[in-house]
């Protein structure tokens, strides 16, 4: 699905030269949309190439409207969301999650795998495991992965405190050998969770981030920070949100 920012033709002060990669100046609105048009058709154009190269069936749909209400529209038949975290005009900032991300990814109800910067197979999971409900989802799709692709898996439980007892490591990894997860390694990490799991998935030569979901809504996740958005700022990987 290629949705073009209805703002970005009709609002006079829009910035859309950098969606567009050009700085040349359309003649007319109708230009405007049509060159946007050429755009999201050779995108989709490139994806159906790719897609067939790899034999996976793929339907592919270019729209125009409000960006997040389209997808989360769409998404609603979904089992599971791909999307970037970030526009063409912050396609160099690691530091900006993009605002149509933000709005999706706090409203959607499937999980979201967020693009990555680095094309690789998947070949080496790392699920974040903290022993919550959303983690609980993460590692089920963990382990679909684990099975499907197939791949190996690393689970990492992060402590905060170095006061954390034993007990809790070994419950962790008691949790994670009942749901069927097999075979996989259990790494704990002491600190700062985003930054914990973004440096074992360096280390580690992981190639996919799995993890939970956010737990509050934006406006909460701006005010509090949140783990989920500190991991993408702090990774090229690709991340699945569970």
């Amino acid at each position: 699905l290629y949705v073009v920012d209805e703002t970005l033709i009709l609002d006079s002060y829009a910035d859309y030269h950098a969606e567009l990669g050009s700085a040349d100046e359309p003649s007319s609105r109708t230009e405007l949309i049509t060159r946007f048009e050429k755009q999201g058709d050779a995108a989709l154009h490139r994806l159906e190439a790719r897609c067939q190269a790899a034999d996976v069936p793929v339907t592919t749909n270019l729209l125009a409207g409000g960006v997040p209400e389209l997808v989360l529209e769409e998404a609603t038949q979904a089992r599971l969301l791909a999307i970037g975290r970030r526009g063409q005009g912050h396609a160099d900032n690691p530091s900006h999650l993009g605002r149509n991300f933000r709005a999706i990814a706090h409203h959607v109800h499937c999980p979201i795998l967020v693009g990555g910067d680095e094309q690789r197979p998947i070949q080496h999971l790392l699920l974040a495991y903290n022993d919550s409900e959303n983690a609980q989802r993460a590692l089920v799709w963990a382990s679909i992965l684990q099975r499907t692709l197939p791949a190996k898996v690393t689970v990492l439980a992060v402590q905060e405190s170095a006061d954390t007892s034993h007990q809790w490591v070994t419950d962790m990894d008691t949790r994670v050998a009942q749901s069927g997860l097999a075979p996989y390694d259990f790494i704990t990490r002491t600190g700062q969770p985003a930054t914990e799991i973004a440096a074992a998935a360096e280390e580690n030569l992981v190639d996919l981030i799995v993890m939970g979901r956010y737990r509050h809504t934006a406006a909460v996740e701006w005010l509090l920070g949140s783990t989920v958005d500190r991991v993408l700022r702090d990774t090229s990987l690709c991340v699945l949100i569970g």
